[in-house]
């Protein structure tokens, strides 16, 4: 199982930089291919659709949406509390970032994201992460 980050999930969706896009697009794809799991907190239907929002008018949001969250696995808040919590407090990182990292130690996923920060949080946190502008390839080899 793989946990991906809403800036990886922007990045493939929206071509404000091509390369971005590419590297974003083929990771979902090898993923699709290799049928890998994604799995993200519930934080992230609220992080995608806002996101979502601030770039379509809302009909189409609402349309990504729906396709994006049926095809994720999501874990409950109550589940995450916790491990969010020990997160915050073994690295200090943001608290929108400790949901994703928490998801990812929770089950045993490794960490895609186009944050340097959340990557290197996650590593603090014995998460195996990957910051996709700088380890694309290595993202590709972990994942074929």
């Amino acid at each position: 199982m793989i946990v991906i980050d809403t800036s990886v999930f922007i990045d493939a969706l929206f071509r404000f930089n091509e390369k971005r896009s590419n590297m974003a697009n083929e990771i979902f794809e090898i993923a699709q291919h290799r049928q890998i799991a994604v799995v993200e907190p519930e934080i992230f239907r609220m992080e995608i659709i806002g996101q979502l929002v601030r770039r379509t008018p809302k009909s189409e949001a609402i349309t990504l949406y729906e396709g994006i969250v049926e095809k994720v696995k999501l874990i409950d808040f109550a589940v995450l509390n916790e491990v969010a919590f020990s997160v915050c407090l073994e690295t200090g990182c943001r608290a929108i970032d400790a949901y994703f990292i928490a998801t990812a130690k929770l089950t045993n996923s490794i960490l895609i994201t186009n944050d340097r920060i959340m990557a290197e949080n996650a590593r603090k946190a014995g998460i195996e992460a990957y910051y996709l502008l700088e380890e694309f390839e290595k993202v590709k080899k972990r994942l074929q």
